[in-house]
């Protein structure tokens, strides 16, 4: 037997097993049915929730805070939120380089 038949027959065992189990949780009754919260201890849904510290002294909104150029709610483009970028020159500005007269090399 080669080594490629006997992976693809290990997965597809692997994959078996697990459909076995899913059909097992599915057709059993709720009550039968093993807890999976009691394997993880502090997870439950009845604990009240910690209350998160409030950013910057908790003032709302926030001192710094700036409302959106863009209303995402209104059917809108993106781009009329933005002012359009500056355009460039009509001409670009003419060069003229510096000329420095060359002076013939001393022998």
């Amino acid at each position: 037997m080669s080594k490629e038949v006997l992976a693809i027959g290990l997965a597809l065992f692997v994959h078996v097993i697990g459909l076995v189990a899913l059909l097992w949780l599915l057709v059993l009754d709720p009550e039968d049915r093993p807890d999976w919260r009691d394997w993880w201890p502090g997870d439950d849904d009845d604990r009240p929730l910690d209350p998160s510290p409030e950013p910057r002294g908790g003032e709302v909104p926030l001192a710094d805070a700036v409302a959106s150029a863009v209303r995402l709610r209104e059917r809108t483009r993106l781009s009329d939120g933005y002012a359009r970028p500056a355009r460039r020159p009509a001409h670009a500005p003419e060069h003229t380089p510096e000329r420095v007269p060359e002076t013939a090399p001393e022998r």
